[in-house]
């Protein structure tokens, strides 16, 4: 059974009052066709995600960016959620588009946004509530979309490490993976990023091959023949391991041997940058 994408509408009022407006200022705004409405019951009435579109739109206009702190996120992410389970790319293109000339980060992109979105439609699959299909063009259009992020950012100063990031054997999900590999390479490291379900072995070569500053495991799955097998694997071969991901605490991460955990893009981002630091002090 196929669920259906809900729709929040508001009266003019609470538009007004999510605007911070006037009830009369906003009508003219209807009025004069620049916010999108419906008919409900005699009243107009708006979707939320017309209204969020209007007023980013607005801003950018007038040069104003909202600041990160106050931006709404969960607004932002059901209107891409929904862009996404309708198979809408330029829809959500066009978001994105407007997030970036806010400034928002790659961090804040891939913790924010595409992580929880996709939680979330992997939730909906679980349930039956859309189709394989369904979750794998959701998929695909986030990882177009994350290549846009990343071409869109400013190239970063001198390389800060070099890091192999990769899921371990048996764990075949590969877009946190990717995610923590575009947030690295936007902070200015060199990714060898390897993808999903990968031997201990492959890992640890490609470190070697590569020199590698530490190697970062995303964890999507309860299952922890694999990830065990990898963290052993690296760590024995002298390279930190840095663990995150949805199927593992930090807690449970130190416990299997990891050296640290990066529970979102963000903190994957500062703790590369403190191992590599660490790693340079050794040296010296």
């Amino acid at each position: 059974m196929m669920g259906s994408t809900e729709v929040t509408l508001l009266t003019l009022q609470e538009a007004a009052d999510v605007v911070g407006c006037h009830y009369q200022t906003l009508y003219r705004r209807v009025r004069s066709g620049d916010i999108p409405t419906l008919v409900a019951g005699g009243s107009y009435r708006i979707r939320r995600e017309d209204l969020d579109a209007w007023l980013e739109e607005r801003d950018q206009r007038s040069g104003a960016v909202p600041d990160r702190g106050q931006r709404d996120w969960p607004a932002q992410a059901d209107r891409l959620f929904s862009h996404l389970i309708t198979g809408d790319s330029d829809a959500a293109r066009q978001q994105i588009d407007r997030l970036l000339g806010g400034g928002v980060s790659v961090a804040e992109f891939c913790d924010c946004l595409f992580g929880p979105i996709l939680f979330r439609i992997g939730g909906l699959w679980r349930k039956g509530d859309v189709s394989i299909a369904d979750e794998h063009r959701a998929s695909r259009t986030v990882e177009a979309l994350l290549e846009r992020v990343l071409s869109a950012r400013p190239k970063p100063g001198p390389k800060l490490g070099s890091v192999v990031v990769a899921a371990a054997r048996g764990d075949r999900h590969s877009l946190p993976g990717l995610m923590v590999a575009v947030g690295l390479r936007a902070d200015g490291f060199v990714v060898h990023h390897l993808g999903a379900d990968l031997p201990a072995e492959e890992i640890v070569d490609m470190a070697r091959r590569e020199n590698a500053d530490l190697v970062a495991l995303s964890c999507s799955i309860a299952e922890r023949e694999g990830l065990i097998e990898t963290i052993d694997a690296v760590s024995a071969a002298g390279f930190p391991v840095l663990v995150g991901g949805s199927g593992i605490s930090g807690s449970e991460a130190i416990d299997l041997g990891a050296a640290r955990y990066g529970g979102s893009v963000a903190a994957a981002q500062q703790t590369a940058r403190a191992i590599v630091r660490e790693r340079a002090a050794r040296t010296r």
